[in-house]
């Protein structure tokens, strides 16, 4: 997938951390209950690479294929998440945004799962 322009301001918020017309891989897809689509997409940021939930309005996708590692995930307030199953578990974000060895090791193993997909 591959950004691209909006008129809606709030689609763009955090959008300057990525690199205009450029492809990127999507990590996760969030449906939050009564709000927008969001998409987990990873950026480099003083050279650290971090991932971030943005807005699917400011994307293109271009490949229309879901990793087979994905599981669909419903919360109670009718919100959902695609993504591994282990990213689901309660205090993955926290764990891995504190740098929990364990956490990024996870996420290393599910985004390299991801990312090896067609």
């Amino acid at each position: 997938m591959n950004t691209r322009i909006t008129s809606d301001p709030a689609a763009l918020q955090g959008i300057t951390a990525l690199k205009g017309e450029h492809d990127y891989a999507v990590l996760e897809i969030s449906a939050r209950h009564k709000m927008a689509t969001f998409f987990r997409i990873e950026f480099t940021e003083s050279e650290l690479r971090q991932s971030a939930l943005f807005d699917s309005r400011a994307f293109t996708v271009i490949s229309h294929t879901l990793p087979p590692t994905w599981k669909y995930f419903q919360l109670e307030s009718g919100s959902f998440s695609l993504c591994p199953e282990s990213w689901n578990a309660p205090g993955f974000w926290e764990a891995y945004y504190d740098g929990d060895p364990r956490a990024i090791a996870v996420y290393e193993n599910e985004r390299a799962a991801i990312l090896s997909h067609p």
